[in-house]
């Protein structure tokens, strides 16, 4: 997982490069990095619309298309407010708050809209929707989706570690895989559904792996505090030594 995190922690900082001056062009427009977070919230809302949507108008069948074009464009909106904030110099405690808050409540509204949508319902040539209902399909992903975000969050709340880029499934990876469904959705029915199922899959799998490499980060940090601790006492007492000479 070592060389993994560090193959995403260069891809990262080369994509932040490369996005730098769109950042800088955006912000010259006076949008600030909040207000760009929050209307990526609104496009998400469009897009959960869109999507359950689909099969309810029968004059319209295509509204899948038009969710997935908003989904991408709620992708790109929500990699341009980390772009504007660190090109105008712009970053607040809040927005590190607010970030990643708006970006779960993204994925809610697509897996929502999906679950919504009249086609997910109707009987399939495979069996994969027979055993289980999209609706639990949908849920079942998001809650990985939560876990995996929560795990890190308080794994960096207890200690002075930083889990960014630990696990296989990060918020690209789970776009990749949505965009990949929704193309594939073309030819195969049962794509975007289980695209989503692997989604689920590979979070739950993502949070496994960041409480290990939480648990050995904080062992540690506490072997550190103690050998800290161990040699200001070993001060503390040859200083007393000293006075009793």
């Amino acid at each position: 997982m070592g060389k993994w995190r560090e193959f995403k922690l260069k891809t990262r900082a080369l994509y932040k490069k490369i996005m730098l001056p769109v950042g800088s062009f955006i912000g010259k427009l006076g949008l600030m990095p909040n207000v760009i977070t929050i209307i990526s919230g609104v496009f998400a809302i469009a897009t959960a619309v869109m999507y359950a949507l689909q099969g309810h108008l029968v004059s319209f069948n295509y509204w899948w298309v038009l969710g997935f074009t908003l989904m991408v464009i709620t992708g790109f909106i929500d990699v341009i407010d980390g772009s504007v904030a660190r090109a105008t110099n712009k970053t607040t405690k809040f927005g590190k708050v607010l970030d990643p808050v708006m970006d779960r409540f993204t994925e809610f509204c697509f897996l929502l809209g999906i679950a919504i949508g009249k086609y997910t319902y109707e009987p399939l040539s495979s069996t994969f929707t027979n055993i289980l209902p999209v609706g639990a399909i949908c849920m079942f992903s998001f809650a990985g989706i939560v876990f995996a975000s929560y795990a890190r969050a308080r794994g960096e709340s207890v200690a002075p570690i930083t889990v960014e880029s630990v696990g296989i499934m990060e918020r690209r990876e789970k776009l990749i895989l949505l965009y990949l469904g929704n193309i594939l959705y073309i030819w195969w029915e049962v794509a975007l559904i289980f695209a989503i199922a692997v989604v689920g899959l590979l979070s739950f799998i993502t949070t496994i792996q960041r409480m290990f490499y939480i648990r050995k980060a904080l062992k540690s940090v506490e072997e550190n505090n103690q050998t800290t601790t161990t040699k200001e006492e070993g001060k503390e007492t040859i200083k007393k030594q000293d006075k009793g000479k």
